[in-house]
């Protein structure tokens, strides 16, 4: 369990994947054909559970990943999307899938140097 604060790049990347997830669900309620469970709503949002848990370095690298994952998803709904709730599912998710995944990034840097000084 995780005894440490989240870092600002961290705690976005977590926003962000949250985010993508709540644009999933909004895309289903908008009418968006979709399996009842969406694989793309476990995959952020197990992403995202993982990374506020644990203090693993590798956990901010599968937020990128999942982020990563749902921006052609993000895409092909959004040019296929006719009605107002398939078009504000489809923008709340890309927002969440691209701030998830340029903080994550930033995130992972961060961690991975901070990890480098502390060895010196």
């Amino acid at each position: 369990m995780r005894t440490t604060s989240l870092n600002r790049p961290t705690l976005i990347t977590v926003i962000g994947l949250v985010t993508g997830a709540a644009g999933l669900l909004v895309q289903k309620a908008g009418g968006v054909e979709m399996p009842p469970v969406p694989p793309g709503l476990v995959i952020l949002g197990l992403a995202a559970v993982l990374i506020v848990v644990s203090r693993w370095r590798w956990t901010l690298v599968l937020g990128v990943l999942a982020a990563l994952a749902e921006i052609p998803g993000f895409v092909g709904s959004a040019v296929d999307a006719d009605a107002i709730g398939e078009i504000a599912g489809a923008s709340v998710r890309g927002i969440g899938a691209t701030t998830a995944l340029i903080a994550g990034i930033t995130a992972t840097v961060v961690a991975y140097r901070s990890r480098e000084r502390a060895t010196r």
